[in-house]
């Protein structure tokens, strides 16, 4: 997981599988990184090939931690599977979901 600050936004990209394993890897380190500097986030989905219920509960817990220091969060650039994952779930009626990094950034600002 890479994590760089850009004008007051969290930028994060995330690499790999969200299955149980990589949850469990990254969940504390995800979350330590976003929530307590309440900033608002971006993630780059682009290189995410699988996402499970516990990576889609791991973005909600997140989202919500967020949302009560008055941050948002933006998910960007997910790859077909994920996406379709996130349209079944529903998840975008949860979290912004955006196609890349310039529309998330507007999201962010807007």
């Amino acid at each position: 997981m890479q994590i760089a600050v850009v004008e007051n936004v969290t930028h994060v990209k995330l690499r790999g599988r969200l299955d149980t394993h990589g949850v469990d890897e990254i969940e504390t380190k995800f979350t330590a990184s976003l929530v307590p500097g309440g900033r608002n986030a971006v993630v780059d989905l682009s290189e995410l090939t699988f996402v499970a219920s516990m990576g889609l509960r791991m973005f909600i817990g997140v989202k919500k931690a967020l949302a009560r220091h008055g941050a948002k969060m933006i998910l960007f650039a997910p790859q077909p599977q994920v996406s379709e994952v996130f349209a079944t779930s529903s998840l975008g009626g949860i979290i912004p979901i955006v196609d890349n990094e310039a529309a998330a950034m507007a999201e962010i600002t807007a």
